[in-house]
């Protein structure tokens, strides 16, 4: 179901966990092919690499989960992250890549599996109101004054359904002249 601002809206923690479950197995099953040696080869018709996409996942996944535990642990939330602004996202990203994506594809991959799983545990384990009342959450709390709910679905099921048709349209220009590549 849609909200007023065109943004999905759940009725439920498990519809939420659900569409999460769905657009990640979207997501990853892309990468099935594409190995350490190519995962960073840049295309025009693409503004990220496979290895970007994927740290980019891991990243903002993690950056949730950390603000949570900060806040359940007393601690003051920077937000995005401490040395980071909102508008030095560009450097963020590439510091994503360094710590994520230089362990190789297939141990990225199961980072990403590990952090999907904590934040479904997370879901799983939230009120209705903590999921999607506005303001439970003082990490969540800013002048838009979205619920949790709606940080997930932006930072985690969005890209996952935006990077999964990108993911694909690199295989398709990068991958398409060459021999498979086992993953």
């Amino acid at each position: 179901m849609k909200g007023s601002e065109g943004m999905q809206v759940y009725k439920n923690s498990q519809e939420l966990i659900d569409q999460i479950r769905e657009s990640y197995h979207k997501f990853i099953d892309e990468y099935e092919g594409i190995s350490d040696d190519v995962a960073d080869e840049r295309i025009d018709q693409v503004d990220k690499t496979p290895r970007e996409m994927l740290s980019y996942q891991v990243g903002w996944i993690n950056m949730i989960l950390s603000w949570e535990k900060a806040e359940a642990g007393g601690a003051n939330i920077t937000t995005p992250t401490p040395g980071y602004k909102w508008d030095q996202m560009r450097e963020l990203y590439h510091d994503f890549n360094i710590k994520y994506g230089s362990d190789g594809i297939q141990n990225e991959k199961a980072e990403l599996g590990s952090v999907v799983a904590e934040l479904i545990e997370w879901i799983d384990n939230m009120s209705h109101d903590e999921l999607f009342k506005p303001g439970e959450r003082k990490w969540a709390t800013t002048k838009a004054m979205w619920p949790v709910a709606k940080w997930i679905r932006i930072n985690a099921v969005s890209p996952f359904n935006n990077y999964s048709r990108q993911v694909r349209k690199w295989k398709n220009f990068n991958l398409r002249d060459k021999k498979p590549v086992n993953s």
